[in-house]
């Protein structure tokens, strides 16, 4: 993480600090799955008590808290933000930029900057009722200025091409043709492309918590899916108190098929088991 911190000039404006840090401290950065896989009940006593900072995994609240210090350290204002009137609320944060305040949420944007996909919750104004009565002067950001400071930053993004790879693939036709079949051809291709995209996407950026890669899988089925395979392709979290783990359900007419996520040590892999 330092390296990342230290990488930045002293003639960057706040800006550029601003989203720079956001996107590229993304990867240190795990959900805690003591929370988000809890129940209601949980979610709420821990809320109550007050949240625990257990390092690198974090919920909202200890994330933005996270962000507010660093800013600090940057001459940047910042202030942590209940969003929302949820009984747990979400947190997220504000901050002083160049040209006035604005909204960030770097837990929703959490998994997107970890895969090279554009963050959707920066310099937003947010849909959030509570926010937009407590801080009326929060500036949105325009596209073209925030495609500006990635310039600026080098950074390149990956939707355009999982756009053009869900156009192929949730089109039977081009997907039979792209995996070698037959233009005509009936056969199932959910494992097919499954396996498509585990040879070429599942280690893509820098995606190492669990929770972010059961995201990571879902996003992969969104985007080579048709709406109808994806209502038997489920990704599951296993043991995640003890031993978490990641699996892929293939339900077809008379059997269900099981891969578990593996780490060999140097990528991700997908291991069928059943």
């Amino acid at each position: 993480m330092d390296d990342v911190i230290n990488k930045i000039q002293s003639n960057w404006s706040k800006d550029i600090i601003i989203r720079y840090l956001y996107i590229k401290l993304a990867p240190y950065f795990h959900r805690d799955l003591k929370y988000f896989l809890a129940t209601n009940e949980e979610k709420e006593r821990q809320y109550q008590a007050g949240f625990i900072n257990r390092f690198p995994n974090i919920v909202c609240s200890t994330l933005a808290d996270f962000y507010v210090e660093l800013f600090k350290e940057f001459n940047i204002k910042a202030k942590k933000v209940i969003a929302n009137s949820s009984k747990i609320p979400l947190f997220a944060l504000i901050v002083e930029g160049d040209n006035g305040w604005y909204f960030l949420n770097p837990l929703e944007d959490l998994f997107n900057n970890q895969y090279n996909l554009k963050p959707a919750s920066f310099g937003i104004i947010p849909r959030f009722r509570t926010i937009k009565i407590n801080y009326p002067y929060l500036t949105l950001l325009p596209q073209d200025y925030i495609v500006s400071l990635d310039d600026y930053l080098q950074i390149k993004y990956l939707n355009d091409y999982f756009n053009e790879m869900h156009k192929i693939f949730t089109n039977r036709v081009s997907a039979n043709l792209f995996l070698g079949y037959d233009k005509e051809s009936h056969i199932d291709l959910k494992e097919d492309k499954i396996k498509y995209y585990e040879a070429h996407f599942i280690n893509l950026g820098q995606v190492e918590g669990t929770f972010e890669r059961a995201q990571l899988y879902q996003f992969l089925n969104d985007t080579f899916l048709n709406r109808a395979e994806k209502n038997y392709v489920k990704v599951i979290i296993s043991d995640y108190m003890n031993n978490p783990s990641i699996s892929l359900y293939i339900y077809n007419k008379d059997s269900t098929i099981v891969y578990n996520e593996e780490n060999n040590g140097n990528k991700y892999v997908l291991k069928r088991i059943k």
